[in-house]
């Protein structure tokens, strides 16, 4: 922990704070390379400190973890804050490349001069691991009695949240940052720099709608407007969707059900349906409080049944389906002449003479044949907890094996495969993404890499031909 604090007032001293006053790159650019490294670096002393206090007590009354998981809430706000600017300062090292070489071979570093600030903005979330690693070697040498052994534990999974947090964070303003860059294809009206900061975005899956289907969205949040892309097909750029314009936007956020978790909806008064799935509580908790803060609303949770019902389009609405049903014909009310006229002894006969012939068809063997080829004909009804079906299933060990299974068990089986190739699915486009932006990165640095070597090359031929000279 003091060889890191040591670092941390090295890189300060030597390289940082003199770039401020490097007039070849702009006070932004600066800014975003200094991000908060001095606030880290004070924090770090704090931290030596309190360490050095608990290992003045005896063995049986230190609190390792207690002091860490006191400084807990200052580590987050800290690396989060960093993790977040990182993006940046990549960015401002992969363009003022040049600038920067020059700038940190000045003060002294070894050739290539831009790769020692490199790794050096990369030590302060590499750190976090290594509490981990330290903390869980600490447990391992520790006994369960001892007091301090639960706030290890906690201090362990602490950081290792804080550590995936931090690696989400990173990626997303990486993204940020590349759509901000890139053009987007299909791009409608003004830049998408004019647009402002982006306050917060995620890859999210929508339905549109009444639709059942859902499709892979990236939204991205602005003061005014809610911006939607999509990824191209070979993951390499991104496809405009359309803008929501957040006046007039109302919220509803969806109770979990099976399929719908971490689910909310949108509505507005040029909007559609628009119901939305994060893929964490966390994004949908950040959405949701983002959202409300800028449209000034509130958030109503309801089921997904209710929902539909509220929202469903007028075609579906009973006031409107009325007008497809045919009008219902005007009973005509008998006169009095027409009752008497019943009434006669003749049409009661007549009436009498009618039945005679419909009891006599109903009992006849043509009537009783007719009814039981009816009955034959009804479809039977399907148990589908009683039918079963013959499954043969591949074990991991290569075996066959034919099993007897109910069709609802073969159903839920099968939607849990579904699911399950549905994640995985997922998981492979976002590593196809990472890599992808990763082989562009190595890329760019080969390029810069092989330019400078160049650069090299040149100068020393030239250096050679004037001492011949």
């Amino acid at each position: 922990v003091l060889y890191y604090a040591k670092e941390l007032q090295s890189l300060l001293g030597t390289y940082l704070r003199p770039l401020q006053s490097y007039d070849k790159l702009s006070a932004v650019d600066i800014a975003s390379l200094l991000g908060n490294v001095e606030e880290i670096s004070a924090f770090q002393q704090t931290l030596n400190q309190a360490l050095e206090e608990v290992a003045k007590l005896p063995e049986n009354q230190q609190r390792v973890g207690g002091c860490f998981m006191n400084l807990m809430p200052q580590f987050r706000s800290l690396y989060l804050t960093y993790c977040a600017n990182h993006p940046s300062a990549v960015n401002v090292l992969t363009q003022h490349s040049d600038e920067l070489e020059k700038f940190m071979e000045s003060q002294g570093a070894a050739n290539p001069g831009i790769l020692i600030l490199t790794t050096s903005l990369s030590k302060p979330f590499l750190r976090l691991d290594k509490y981990v690693t330290l903390l869980q070697e600490l447990e391992r040498h520790m006994e369960e009695a001892h007091a301090d052994h639960e706030e290890v534990l906690k201090a362990v999974t602490s950081f290792k949240s804080l550590v995936s947090q931090c690696q989400e964070l990173r990626k997303r303003k990486q993204l940020e940052l590349q759509i901000l860059s890139e053009s987007i294809q299909r791009w409608e009206g003004e830049d998408i720099k004019t647009m402002g900061n982006i306050i917060y975005m995620s890859q999210v899956m929508v339905q549109c709608g009444g639709s059942e289907e859902k499709e892979e969205r990236y939204f991205l949040l602005f003061s005014n407007v809610l911006l939607m892309l999509s990824a191209s097909p070979r993951m390499s750029g991104f496809i405009y969707q359309g803008k929501l314009p957040l006046a007039g936007m109302t919220l509803t956020k969806l109770e979990d059900a099976e399929g719908n978790e971490h689910t909310f909806e949108i509505a507005g008064n040029t909007t559609e349906r628009i119901t939305v799935s994060c893929s964490t509580s966390q994004d949908l908790h950040e959405w949701l409080d983002h959202l409300q803060r800028l449209t000034k609303g509130t958030c109503n949770t309801v089921s997904k049944t209710q929902s539909w019902s509220a929202h469903s389009d007028s075609s579906k609405s009973p006031k409107t389906m009325k007008k497809f049903l045919p009008k219902r014909k005007t009973e005509r009310k008998p006169s009095d002449e027409e009752f008497v006229i019943r009434k006669s002894t003749a049409a009661l006969e007549e009436d009498a003479q009618i039945l005679k012939v419909i009891e006599a068809y109903c009992t006849g063997a043509g009537f009783q044949q007719a009814l039981s080829s009816r009955k034959d004909s009804i479809p039977q009804v399907l148990l589908p907890e009683e039918e079963k079906i013959i499954i043969e299933e591949t074990r991991s060990n290569g075996q066959t094996v034919t099993e007897e299974k109910s069709l609802v068990d073969t159903v839920y089986a099968l939607k849990d495969e579904v699911k399950e190739l549905k994640q995985e699915n997922k998981r492979m486009k976002q590593c196809l993404e990472e890599e992808l932006k990763s082989r562009k990165d190595l890329e760019k640095l080969v390029r810069r890499l092989l330019k400078q070597t160049d650069e090299c090359g040149r100068e020393d031929t030239g250096r050679k031909s004037s001492l011949i000279a």
